[in-house]
Order: C-alpha cells, then structure tokens, then sequence
C-alpha cells in the first residue's frame, strides 16, 4: 500500500471516530447553554451511537451495490453537512436530531473502510492496514475530543462543531484524491439481495459472539471516559472543559501502540493478543481509583489502549468470520459495537450518582470479564491466527 494510500486510511478512521464522542468534554456547557440536566446531556452521545447502529446493518450492503470509495466518499461530505447543522441547533430536541443524523452517515465510512481493507489487502498487510485504520480511529477520538474542548473554552461550543467540519473536509479531500479504487469489489446483483444476505448472520455463532466483545468494547470506552470525565470535573480535580479535553490526549499513546496490534496477532494469536490487551484495560480501571489527577490520567491511557487493541483484533475477526458476505457481517457487528456504546453512555449514570466512579469501575471491570470470557468461547487458538502471507493487492 502507498504511502498516499495509507494516509487515506488512516484518515477515514480518523473521519469514523471524530464526532462521535466530541461531546464528552462540553456536556456541562451544553446543559447550561440547552437548560438540561447534565445527565441527560449524555445523550448528545448516545444520539449518535444511536444512529450509527441503527444504519450499521445496512452500510456494508449499499456499498455491496454502489462500490466503496464512492459511498465512503459521498458519506463523508454527508456528515460534514450534518456537523455544521450541530452547530445552529437552536435547542436541545435539535440538537439531539443533528447528532443523530450524525451517526446515520458514519457506518458508510466505518463498515466499508474495512471491508474496502479486507478485500484490497490480504494475510498480514490485512492485519497491518487493520491496525492502520484502528489507529486512526484512536487518533479521531482524541483529535474529536481535544479540539472540541480547545475550540469551547475560546468560542463556545457552537464553533467547536466548525472545527469539526474542517476536519471532515481535509478527510474528503484526501479520500477522493489519494484512495484507490476497489480493484476487487464484486458488485451485488441488487440492493436487496445484499440486504437479505445480513439474516444468515443470525446462525454464525463466532460472529455473534465477536458481535458481543465488540458491544463489551465499546460499552468500556464511552463508559469510561464520559463518567471518568464528570469525575475529574468534580471535586477534588474540578477541571475545566480544556483540561477534560487535554486528558483525551491519552488517546495518543494507543495511535502509536495500536498499529503494533497487527504484528502481536501474527506471533501469539488473536485469542492470547485479546486476553492481553484486556488485562491491560483492567489495570488502567484500577489506576484511576488512585485519587491523583496524573494516576487517573495513566489509568485511562492505559484502559484506551487495550480497547484500541481489542478492536483491532474484534473487527478483523468479524470481517473474516462473514465469509463472502464481510461487509454486511462488518456491519452487523458495528451495531453492536455501537449499541454497546449507547449503552454504555447511559447504564453507568445510576452508579455515578449514588455511589461515583468507583461503581462505574466496578461495572466497567465486569463488562471486561464478560468480554473476555466469550472471547475464549468462540475464538479458539487456531482460528486467532491469520492465513499464510499473501502481497499487498496494491501498492
């Protein structure tokens, strides 16, 4: 893969995870500005993970029939116009309308940039590429929360959605410039024979159950850093929305580690790479109970890391678990991955407010558990081990 090629992959997961959650850092301005609890602000979050699963499912198959660079293309400046209408919401009801709308348009770049990766690249450049687009998305959730946080603190939260939009319009630039076309898409006969191809998913059980560590993996994420977040704006950190913002900054760390993902899996195995990079999760959850802003800091660093890490392991399973039908397993796993998220923005409030964030740990140190134990299920040794080495389809 070029280096051009590269850069555009590395984009379009960037493109995949920067708005999601680029309003971790606002929610108490949002509620202040929007006259909400800021509890509920969470859905501002929630709204998008919302419709990112509810399109998941489908993505894949609308690219099955139209081609993948031009939907991942058309997806793009999609978003980038519904980014821009975030940022006039004219109250909260809007507000969690545009966000919505947000997360339609993001599988059609998520589930096909990995379906466009594992049809273009094979064997271990499959596994580097993956990691490659990983990393981006590692490096889209901290560029998503950091400028939104830095533009808020100087302009108000309205310019922070603008900030966004230019972004979104470097990344289409670049996709349509420097992504290769598809060279071994095989276009569905129709729209709705890729569309029922997605119910025999329902009875792959290896697939579901990647489905689950996907939701597992996700839940942790949006779990950790939206309460983590409350819990350094309160007493006895109280920082301010730039600081909540700065602390993303840890994502940083899983951009570098992430892409070295691809090279563990080829050594140890996917099975034995997931139970590392979990345990690596736990330990961060654990770090962040030490009551010292640089502790919790080194404990979501980590915690981000390992998810980072079980995503890249997650998704490339998912995508050769599908068979000839990838891109609708891709997808059907994005539903879950992002129904896990959406859940996880919300189920963790009850804990927060009762009893703070070390109840939060303690659920979020379960749904590890829970992950790792269907993991062992349903990836066995064997199957944790990518196929011979084949070269990269293009260069």
């Amino acid at each position: 893969m070029s280096l051009r090629a590269e850069t555009a992959v590395f984009l379009l997961g960037l493109c995949a995870l920067l708005n999601i959650y680029s309003t971790q850092p606002l929610l108490p301005d949002l509620a202040r500005d929007l006259h909400v609890p800021v509890e509920q602000s969470t859905w501002t979050i929630t709204a998008t993970t919302l419709g990112v699963a509810v399109m998941a499912p489908f993505a894949g198959s609308v690219s099955d029939y139209l081609g993948r660079k031009r939907v991942m293309v058309t997806a793009i400046a999609a978003s980038l116009a519904a980014t821009l209408a975030c940022a006039v919401a004219w109250n909260f009801a809007a507000m969690l309308v545009c966000r919505f709308a947000q997360g339609l348009f993001i599988p059609f770049v998520f589930a096909v940039a990995v379906s466009y990766i594992a049809e273009e690249c094979t064997g271990p450049a499959a596994q580097g590429a993956n990691a490659l687009y990983v990393s981006g998305t590692a490096f889209g959730g901290f560029c998503g929360r950091f400028l939104s946080g830095a533009v808020t603190a100087h302009f108000g939260w309205r310019s922070s959605f603008i900030g966004m939009a230019l972004v979104l319009l470097v990344t289409l630039a670049v996709t349509a410039a420097w992504l290769p076309r598809e060279r071994r898409f095989q276009r569905s006969d129709s729209l709705l024979a890729s569309v029922q191809g997605i119910g025999r998913h329902f009875g792959n059980v290896r697939l579901l159950g990647t489905c689950f560590i996907g939701a597992s993996i996700l839940f942790l994420q949006v779990g950790s850093f939206t309460y983590a977040g409350m819990f350094l704006g309160d007493p006895p950190f109280e920082l301010s929305s730039f600081e909540i913002g700065a602390v993303f900054a840890v994502f940083l760390v899983a951009v570098v580690v992430t892409p070295l993902t691809g090279r563990l899996i080829s050594r140890i195995g996917r099975l034995r790479t997931f139970v590392l990079v979990s345990l690596v999760s736990l330990a961060g959850l654990g770090f962040t109970l030490v009551p010292s802003t640089p502790a919790v800091i080194v404990g979501l660093a980590a915690s981000s890391t390992g998810v980072f890490s079980g995503q890249a392991c997650a998704i490339g399973y998912a995508a050769e678990a599908g068979g000839p039908a990838r891109s609708s397993a891709v997808g059907l796993y994005l539903t879950s991955y992002y129904a896990g998220g959406s859940i996880g923005a919300v189920a963790p409030s009850p804990l927060y407010t009762a009893a703070g964030w070390s109840a939060c740990v303690g659920l979020l140190a379960a749904v590890i558990g829970a992950g790792v134990l269907v993991a062992l299920a349903v990836w066995s040794a064997g199957t944790g081990r990518p196929h011979r080495i084949e070269e990269p389809a293009y260069d």
